[in-house]
């Protein structure tokens, strides 16, 4: 299977059509990519060690992006969960005729989404979401974009539009999104809209990352929404739009929360914005238990006297730690006294981490992964904040988007220093924004001279080479005392 060293296991079964989950992009980062090797046992590596527990070693798991020996292997592949599609009938009522009706698509890193949308009654019929099986290919648009690079392209290309026709025949509007009669608007993030479109990938990794397309435009029969840059895209475009910034006087700061968290400050004289590389821990990447939300991913935590009480999502058997549940355990431990203002657990949880459930533990490693996510989005809004010349209080609104968002304890979010706490009052939980703004459009094309004048009046701040920025990171490493 493997045809020499120059590849990994994890390559080769991609290259066969099998999908692993791959947050880290197959650096052996993640502890992700387990395959149970039922002969040619090699020995395990140092990140297999540390990564996975002795017994399942002992068993034979390995970490498939580590295993380079060239030769045929005999394996057993775990049995993943995935994203289950989810299906929202908003409006009950059917629409008047196909030609009436247009179609609303969020491509994100993790999920996607789509809106059947009656322009004629103004009103989306339907959404449904499911997973992006890129990936496989790294949880983060770094390791996606290094992937289109090095060959995969057209596999990243062809896994996005399968999905997308998933997606349409499940909503009930077609087997290929490409032969709908119906208008498509297309929003994503830069990387996102690229792979779907086959364009090259080679600008948008390297100095100065120069995409090849950010305008409005046509690709086939979808409308490729506008974006900033190549690290604030359509989806941002479209949450701006959503969120209507672009037409309040007030002052409001919009904040997507993912494993490139992005931000926006403005109104209707001014737009900045700002994205920052937080890692994939709010999604549950690089997170040793870590799962997205999938049925049984915990996601809401509370420590009392030392034991822990949790929920999951469905109410089912605890699988992993989604990014809510991330988010408060380690408020919970900062509460509760089990770490201290630096992210160091107490020696009673150091070696072996906490236990929240059988098989399920959260560790100092976690913590830090949790540190440098949110220290990373935290400065970002300080510079901003600085660069806008206004303090938070001067702040009406601050709207966060995405579905961990939603789920996201707003309280608990402020108490880790996430974000500042003269806003704590003012969080507001937008949902997906991105599918929003499309929707928008979708219903009526009016809305495209809006999409237009927030790509082109945005400013830029860029944070990588931000003389404040280190400064910010280092201080937000630490979290809130007393």
């Amino acid at each position: 299977m493997i045809k020499d060293n120059s590849e990994s296991l994890l390559s080769a079964l991609q290259r066969e059509g099998y999908g692993l989950p791959a947050y880290c992009g197959g650096r052996g980062d993640c502890g992700k990519c387990k395959v149970r090797l039922l002969a040619n046992l090699p020995e395990p590596k140092e990140q297999e060690i540390r990564l996975l527990p002795k017994k399942e070693r002992e068993e034979g798991w390995r970490l498939a992006c580590l295993v380079r020996e060239a030769g045929e292997y005999e394996l057993e592949l775990p049995d993943i969960r995935e994203i289950e599609l989810e299906s929202e009938e908003i409006h009950v009522a059917e629409a008047a005729d196909e030609s009436s009706c247009a179609l609303a698509v969020d491509i994100g890193t993790t999920t996607l989404a789509m809106s059947l949308m009656d322009r004629i009654k103004k009103q989306v019929i339907r959404t449904v979401a499911g997973i992006n099986h890129q990936r496989r290919f790294g949880a983060d648009v770094l390791s996606r974009i290094d992937a289109a690079n090095r060959g995969q392209g057209k596999m990243l290309q062809r896994l996005i539009e399968d999905d997308l026709n998933t997606l349409c025949r499940n909503m009930g509007a077609g087997e290929c999104i490409e032969e709908l009669s119906m208008p498509v608007i297309i929003s994503g993030n830069t990387t996102m809209e690229h792979l779907l479109q086959g364009l090259s990938c080679q600008g948008l990794g390297v100095y100065p990352y120069k995409a090849e397309d950010l305008t409005m435009h046509a690709y086939k029969n979808m409308t490729i929404l506008p974006g900033i840059s190549t690290y604030v895209g359509a989806d941002i475009v479209s949450g701006i739009v959503a969120c209507g910034i672009d037409q309040k006087e007030e002052l409001s700061i919009l904040v997507d929360l993912g494993t490139n968290g992005e931000m926006v400050i403005g109104n209707r004289d001014r737009i900045m914005v700002a994205s920052t590389a937080a890692g994939p821990a709010f999604e549950g990447g690089n997170i040793s238990c870590g799962s997205p939300g999938i049925p049984g991913a915990i996601d809401t935590v509370e420590i009392k006297n030392g034991t822990a009480q949790i929920t999951t999502i469905g109410g089912e058997c605890p699988a992993g730690i989604c990014g809510s549940g991330v988010l408060e355990i380690v408020y919970e431990f900062l509460k509760g006294g089990l770490m201290d203002e630096t992210g160091l657990l107490n020696e009673n949880y150091f070696d072996k981490g906490y236990c929240l459930a059988e098989g399920i533990t959260f560790s100092e490693k976690d913590i830090r992964e949790v540190q440098m996510a949110k220290s990373a989005i935290r400065a970002g809004i300080d510079i901003l904040l600085t660069a806008f010349g206004v303090t938070p209080d001067q702040v009406d609104r601050l709207y966060l988007a995405g579905g961990f968002g939603q789920k996201l304890n707003c309280v608990k979010a402020v108490g880790i220093g996430l974000f500042p706490e003269e806003l704590s009052d003012r969080i507001l939980a937008v949902g997906n924004s991105s599918l929003k703004g499309a929707a928008l459009l979708a219903m009526d094309p009016a809305f495209s001279e809006r999409f237009q004048r927030v790509a082109d009046i945005s400013e830029e701040i860029h944070l990588a080479n931000h003389e404040m920025f280190q400064d910010l990171y280092m201080k937000h490493m630490f979290f809130p005392g007393e």
